[in-house]
């Protein structure tokens, strides 16, 4: 008789659903769903979340190790608690997982950490850069998100504010940020910033309606879609250059739906990129698109959640 591998829940909190799925310790996601936030109150959170930890266990059919969450925002991974969150206007503090653990009123460990730094997480484990200690990952959507992993080691900051990469200073003269700023990374290659630039490329012409539209639009040939993701792509590259001169790391990894355009916004972030390194730093770097796409943030969460019970991982999963 086969004996049943430890399984771990990992969660990724976005602002509207919960993705979550029931991980095994080589990548295999057992099961996995994804459920809307009714709103966005502390207290609300944190019951939609107790809630998956029912779903998932079966009523006590499943045994978890521990519960990994991957929450937006400033987190206090040690007193494991959001300080402040774009997604979610008002938290300040918020002790999330210790009010899981007692909504779900069990043992099993819940453990609290930044959901850009997990993407590290699961690209290490089981996507892009299995056994790699030097990593950065960056993912492309409504914002600009990301994670470090020096010598082995995510970057955090004193306060949990570090690796905060969609807001590096681009161009201080640039469009303003929702943190605040001006010229943020984020402002340049997020899903608002890429539509921005295909609004000027197109002119008065009428511009693809969203990322997908335009990827598509580019690969059927139309030169102004193309434009726009070069664009894109050179403000990308300016940004990688910068990660890679700072961290010199083995592999700069992109996710998030942008990084659906392939080629076309790789190819000009290469360029870009390549140009703006110290030479022996581009040519010690790996530089393409993430592995695991959707599902990175619930793995990455699972991984954490092992790693907090000494549960080893071991890279056997597969992109799709």
């Amino acid at each position: 008789m086969n004996k049943q591998p430890p399984l771990a829940l990992g969660i990724d909190l976005g602002g509207s659903s919960i993705k979550w799925g029931v991980v095994q310790p080589d990548g295999t996601i057992l099961q996995d769903g994804r459920v809307p936030l009714p709103d966005r109150k502390p207290g609300t959170v944190a019951d939609a979340l107790a809630r998956v930890v029912e779903t998932a266990t079966g009523s006590g059919e499943t045994t978890l190790v521990a519960v990994g969450i991957g929450s937006p925002g400033l987190i206090d991974k040690t007193r494991r608690i959001v300080r402040t969150s774009p997604n979610f206007p008002g938290w300040q503090d918020e002790p999330l997982a210790g009010m899981v653990e007692e909504l779900i009123g069990s043992k099993i460990p819940v453990v609290l950490e930044n959901d850009a730094n997990l993407l590290v997480y699961s690209e290490t484990r089981w996507g892009g850069a299995v056994g790699l200690k030097n990593v950065v990952v960056l993912t492309l959507g409504t914002g600009v998100g990301g994670g470090v992993l020096v010598d082995g080691h995510p970057v955090r900051g004193s306060g949990g504010g570090g690796a905060e990469l969609g807001h590096i200073p681009i161009d201080i003269h640039g469009p303003r940020c929702g943190c605040g700023a001006t010229g943020c990374f984020e402002v340049f290659c997020n899903i608002t910033g890429t539509m921005r630039e295909a609004s000027s490329v197109y002119g008065v012409a009428k511009s693809p309606v969203d990322p997908e539209a335009l990827a598509e639009a580019a690969r059927q040939g139309d030169d102004r879609a193309i434009e726009t993701w070069k664009r894109v792509g050179q403000y990308l590259g300016a940004g990688v250059a910068g990660l890679i001169n700072i961290f010199n790391p083995e592999a700069v990894l992109v996710g998030g739906g942008l990084a659906n355009a392939g080629d076309f916004l790789f190819e000009p972030a290469r360029e870009t990129a390549k140009a703006r390194c110290y030479a022996p730093n581009w040519a010690e770097t790996f530089f393409g698109q993430a592995k695991l796409k959707e599902r990175s943030g619930l793995l990455g969460a699972a991984a954490l959640a092992f790693e907090r019970v000494g549960v080893e991982t071991a890279s056997s999963l597969h992109s799709e």
